[in-house]
This record gives structure tokens, sequence and C-alpha cells, in this order.
């Protein structure tokens, strides 16, 4: 079996296991882990503990070497969780950047149906296969419409941390190939997929979100960088949040605030790969206003 293969069946997501499909129960209240994303949004009343994940890791994550990549303590990522999804209220400050990457992964493996949908799951793979950059960047857009709103928008964010991160590849030796090859398993896992099914469509995956990755801006919009805020690019990262519920409902709430940070920079002389440049064939085309409905209690 090649590396990728090897990998995905070593990291993929919790939510990928050769088991019969099993109806989920009643979400309980609070519950964050392994429910529809319609379900959390419809729920919380205030920025929910995803926003706060993904601010986070657009604050540090630029400048943590191996995000995503690196394991993290297993103890603390099971403690993190276990407190999200009782629906208590956490303070990232005090947690690890790579502990909080783990949660969101295991977050994203267990959304029923992924994150891109089951039924949509072999459009997805088959941009891949298209021509030219523009046809496959005009192929997402259209797929990225058919999403619901809660899945589009999450992904608008999630993409949008990711192209931050891979900005500064040079420090967290994260390119986009290493991000996608890091983060695919758990964005596009079909639930009872087989260890075959997982190992032959791995590389058409990390494909796919490397594309969305690298295409960024033009997918989603010029925008999409600063959704939570300028990523921090100097050791203090002070910089303030946007507002994260501008883009996720009609109501509006306080930012979250960013406190500052001291980070310890680790260079090595090797990465996984060295990303090419991509084509840049289009320019900025009008971007998906989706957004999450947001409830008061």
């Amino acid at each position: 079996m090649n590396f990728m293969g090897n990998w995905v069946l070593q990291h993929g997501s919790s939510a990928c296991q050769d088991l019969p499909h099993v109806t989920p129960p009643s979400p309980k209240p609070g519950q964050l882990f392994g429910v529809s994303l319609g379900d959390v949004c419809e729920r919380d009343s205030r920025p929910p503990s995803l926003l706060d994940m993904l601010f986070f890791i657009n604050q540090k994550g630029p400048l943590t070497e191996g995000i995503f990549r690196k394991s993290a303590n297993m103890k603390s990522c099971r403690a993190l969780k276990e407190t999200l999804n009782a629906g208590d209220k956490v303070t990232l400050d005090c947690e690890s950047v790579l502990v909080v990457a783990s949660a969101l992964k295991d977050f994203l493996g267990n959304i029923p149906g992924s994150v891109f949908t089951s039924h949509l799951h072999e459009k997805w793979l088959s941009i891949t296969d298209g021509e030219n950059e523009e046809e496959k960047i005009a192929a997402t857009q259209r797929l990225l419409a058919e999403l619901p709103r809660a899945n589009a928008a999450l992904l608008r964010y999630l993409f949008g941390v990711s192209h931050n991160i891979q900005q500064h590849s040079p420090v967290n030796q994260m390119t986009a190939y290493n991000l996608a090859t890091c983060i695919a398993p758990s964005i596009l896992c079909l639930p009872n997929a087989c260890s075959a099914e997982l190992a032959s469509d791995i590389t058409r995956k990390i494909s796919l979100v490397q594309l969305l990755i690298e295409n960024c801006l033009q997918i989603f919009g010029e925008d999409v960088a600063s959704l939570l805020g300028e990523s921090s690019t100097c050791c203090d990262g002070s910089e303030k949040a946007a507002d994260p519920l501008t883009d996720f409902g009609e109501k509006q709430a306080q930012p979250l605030e960013s406190k500052p940070v001291r980070v310890i920079v680790t260079y090595k002389k090797a990465q996984l790969q060295n990303d090419s440049e991509a084509p840049r064939g289009m320019g900025p085309p009008s971007y998906l206003s989706a957004v999450l409905s947001v409830t008061e209690d």
C-alpha cells in the first residue's frame, strides 16, 4: 500500500469506520460532536464553541510548526472534547493550539454525512478530473451553492483559516498540500466507508482540499482571509478579531477578545512538500453569501 493509503488508515477520522449504518440518537442539550450543523446553530444564541476554536487556530496556527499535523496530548484532547460537548464555556487561551486543532478535526470528522454532505460526495471528488483550474473553480462554486447554508458557511471559515496558515508555510512547515493531507480525511469522510475505499480515494480528496486552499480567495471571496480577524504575524498576537457572527447570522454579537500570545517558533530544514504556484486564471467571482442561523433562547 502506498504512503497515502497508509496515512489515511492510521490518521483517518473516527467517523470513518467499517460499521453498519446506525441512526444517531437525538442530540443532548449543548452537544457539539456528532450532531448536524443545523442543530448546533439552532441551539446557540451566542458565539458557538466552533467559532471560538476557529478564531483561536487562526490566531496561533500560522506561527505554530506542524499545526494540524503534530499529535496533541490525548488526555488534554479528551478533556477539551468532553467540556465542549457538555456545552460548558471554555477558555481556550489556557489550551495548546495543537489540542484545539485536534478537537476541531474531531468535530469535523463526526459531522453526519460530512461537511461536504454525503449525497454530493462523488461530485466533489469528480472536480479533480477537470481539465484546467478555471473549470475546477467553477465546479467548486456550483457545488457550494448546493450545500446547506450552515455547511457552506463553515467551509468558508475553515478554508479562510487554512489559507492564512498556508501563507506562513515557511514558518509552520504546512503548505497547502501538507494541510490538505492532514485535514482531507476529516472533512471528506463518508460513514460506513471501508478501508479499501478510504485508501483509493485519498489522493483525490487531498487534491480537492489543496485546490480549495490554493484558490480560496477566488472561490470564497477576497474577504475570506479576514473573517476571523487578522491572523498573528508577530509574537505578541495582539490583533483584534472581526465580529465572527457577521456571516453566521443576522444578529450581531460582541467580537471575541484577542489576548497577547507568546509564540516560540522552531525551524526545521525539511518540510513535507513544497507547493508550486497555482495558476491564477480568474478574477474574484461573487462569493457565496451563506450564513448560519443563530437564535436567542
